[in-house]
This record gives C-alpha cells, structure tokens and sequence, in this order.
C-alpha cells in the first residue's frame, strides 16, 4: 500500500474520529468537556500503537498529543476521570464495531481512495504544517469523498446497503476484542479503571455482534 493511500486512509479516519468525539460531547455536560477529550486522546494514542499499518509520525503525534492534555490538567484524574475513560473506551469499540459504512470492506473503494490526493495534503499535515488553507483542502475534499458513503452514521448498513460486508466476521472479530483488552489492561495500570467491568461489557458487545452478524449471514 502507497504513503499516499495510507495517508488519505488516515485523513478520513481523523475526520470521523472528529466527529464520533463531538456526538461524545453531547453526552456530557460541559464541564466535564475537558475529560472527555483527555479520555478520547489517550484511547487514540494507545489503539494508534497496537494498529500496525499507522505510520510512526501518526503514533508520536498521538502520544504527543495526549501527553500535552495531560500537562495542562491542573488535578491529578480522579474517579469521575476514570469513569469517563472507562466510558469512552467502550463507545470506541461499538463504534468500531458497528455496522455502518466505514467499517465495511468495500468502504475505500466507494471513496475511490486510490485516487484521492488528500492523502499528500494529510501527511504534510502530520509532518507539522498547519495552516488553514491547508486544513480546509482537507477538510473540502474529505466531505466530497463521505458523499459517495451515506451510511456512516447508522448501525444498519447491512440493512441499507445489499453490498455491505463487515470489516470483522464472527471469527475474526475476536483479534479487535483482545487489542481492546491489552489497551484496558495499560489504563488499568495508568489509572486504575476497572478492568473486570470493561471485560464484561466486551463479552456483552461480543455476543451482540455475534447474533447482528448471523443475521446478516442469513
């Protein structure tokens, strides 16, 4: 795979990590804004080091990024911090999870990413160029792309689309559980969520993403 594919891959992932962050906003009230987006930030930054296609710019601009939040907290995290990590580690993996068009196979070939140039825009971006013209190219060409993926915001793709195909089958959705559970494991150790919690509610989004994808099967 070309930088430039890896790269617009990325593009679009940042913007609908963008956008799954703001609708997590909305669940909270503002003044716990703040945690919401430290959270979200420290989850990236781990999932970024246990996906091995993300470039190593990509790695260090994340920790990077979560290491500065976590400089200009005032307080050391307490339980409500914990909580809302341990809250935002789940909604991460439903939204990997969920049936929708950016986790479907087929998802960079309808954005026809191949040929897309936000990928050489991204990756100027990543390497430390941040003007604003810069960041409306991407962000202009990013909303062309979405336009040819209506189903992004649903969790019934399988229903709206004849060719959707989940990125993950039943089988081979036991892989995402376990890098959920190793990052679980690190902000256990970093701290101190409840770790028999998040396990149980995996086994839980498990068994839920068992019984969609049977029915899809059939």
């Amino acid at each position: 795979m070309s930088d430039r594919i890896t790269f617009s891959q990325l593009a679009i992932l940042y913007e609908l990590n963008d956008r799954e962050l703001k609708r997590k906003l909305t669940e909270f009230p503002e003044e716990l804004h703040y945690y919401v987006i430290l959270a979200s930030s420290i989850i990236g930054a781990e999932n970024s080091k246990r996906v091995k296609e993300t470039p190593p710019e990509v790695i260090q601009s994340s920790e990077e990024f979560a290491s500065k939040l976590m400089e200009l907290t005032s307080a050391i995290p307490d339980t409500t911090f914990r909580n809302i990590l341990e809250t935002c580690l789940i909604e991460t993996l439903k939204d990997e999870l969920r049936f929708n068009c950016p986790n479907c196979r087929d998802f960079n070939r309808c954005l026809d990413l191949e040929h897309l140039p936000v990928g050489d825009l991204f990756q100027r971006r990543v390497q430390g160029e941040e003007t604003e013209g810069l960041k409306k190219e991407i962000s202009a060409q990013i909303a062309g792309a979405l336009k040819k993926t209506p189903h992004i915001a649903t969790d019934e793709a399988h229903l709206l689309c004849r060719d959707f195909v989940h990125n993950y089958s039943s089988t081979s959705v036991g892989g995402v559980f376990g890098r959920y559970a190793d990052i679980a494991a690190a902000l256990r150790q970093d701290f101190g969520i409840d770790y028999a919690k998040i396990q149980q509610q995996m086994v839980e989004l498990n068994m839920q993403f068992f019984e969609k994808s049977k029915r899809h099967t059939h």
